[in-house]
């Protein structure tokens, strides 16, 4: 792959499966730093040698094995059969841009193509499936090396990014067959349509919205409910989450979504992450009869004593005197 290179814009993407293609089953999970979807566009880059590699970094959702591995292969026209190429190779994480040790490999992968290619097998009897254990937040490298040249023919078939812009620490290429180097920095202009499919034998993490408006990777659904928070999926990250819920501003009457820090800089009430429907604006009448009396208080008491979310009156996701405070406070203060 050249400093120059030359990057071919491709149509409409037909996410299709090839060769040693078959069905993700319910355990089954994709893992993937590309954007695209089926029908979207895609950037071709016929700007690699033999020997050398395209790569992505992927992190694992879950305890569990990969078992598939998926590589989307285009030319511009789409019209050009099918490719052998020498080598998928699944590293160790290593340090970005160098990967760690081979985790596995299988040799002459066949891409067809105009599509997404999926491999289950280590060989082309189907008689070896791709089992590689990983462990949940376990970043590993997964490798398309060339055996054809491609670079500056545009006609030939070669890797696929999206075009949604080159995620930082991502992607990599093996420039010349020998150094592995930074794609985003080689002027790649998105993330290279590479993907694992991981089987999940233990159960999913991903980021999780907490009540007090933060965000926290690496949990699971279950741990997030027990806190009061609300989990964003399988493999999601803080990075790509907006902690965002409904905000009552004061100045202007409204409800809108937002995040606790925005929502705190325009003088609102924030009802927590993933909250639709706007705070009260007299959080102490807990019977929302207009009035502030003895029956308020013992309907908060009766929350409080039942740890129902309504009581977490600091939504700190923990019932204690702080939230017995928070409520006299309010109390005190009584409905506007």
């Amino acid at each position: 792959m050249r400093q120059q290179k030359l990057f071919a814009a491709a149509g409409a993407a037909l996410l299709s499966c090839a060769a040693f293609s078959t069905s993700a089953t319910a355990d089954e999970v994709t893992v993937l730093n590309d954007s695209l979807i089926d029908g979207g566009s895609v950037l071709i880059c016929p700007c690699f040698g033999a020997g050398e590699e395209a790569a992505v970094w992927l992190t694992s959702p879950c305890d569990g094995n990969i078992v598939a591995i998926q590589v989307f292969w285009k030319s511009l026209l789409g019209a050009s059969g099918q490719s052998l190429e020498d080598e998928i190779i699944v590293y160790e994480a290593g340090s970005f841009p160098n990967p760690g040790a081979v985790k596995d490999s299988f040799s002459g992968p066949v891409l067809t193509d105009g599509g997404l290619n999926e491999y289950r097998y280590k060989d082309e009897n189907q008689l070896i499936p791709i089992s590689i254990p990983v462990t949940a937040g376990e970043e590993f490298v997964v490798s398309l090396k060339f055996l054809n040249t491609n670079f500056t023919d545009q006609f030939l078939p070669s890797i696929v990014s999206d075009n949604d812009g080159c995620s930082s620490g991502k992607n990599t290429v093996k420039v010349n067959g020998s150094v592995w180097t930074n794609a985003c920095t080689l002027g790649v202009s998105g993330d290279w349509v590479i993907r694992a499919v991981i089987d999940c034998t233990g159960e999913p993490i991903g980021a999780a919205c907490l009540p007090d408006g933060s965000c926290a990777e690496g949990m699971t659904e279950a741990d997030t409910i027990a806190l009061g928070g609300v989990w964003n999926g399988t493999g999601s990250t803080c990075a790509d989450t907006m902690c965002l819920g409904a905000c009552y501003i004061p100045a202007t009457e409204s409800c809108v979504q937002f995040d606790l820090a925005t929502c705190n800089i325009v003088g609102g009430t924030w009802s927590g992450p993933g909250s639709t429907d706007c705070a009260s604006t007299c959080p102490a009448d807990m019977n929302e009869d207009g009035t502030l009396n003895f029956f308020d208080v013992s309907v908060f008491l009766q929350a409080f004593s039942a740890m129902e979310t309504v009581a977490d009156f600091n939504n700190d996701g923990v019932f204690n005197f702080f939230d017995v405070s928070a409520f006299l406070q309010a109390f005190n203060e009584g409905c506007p």
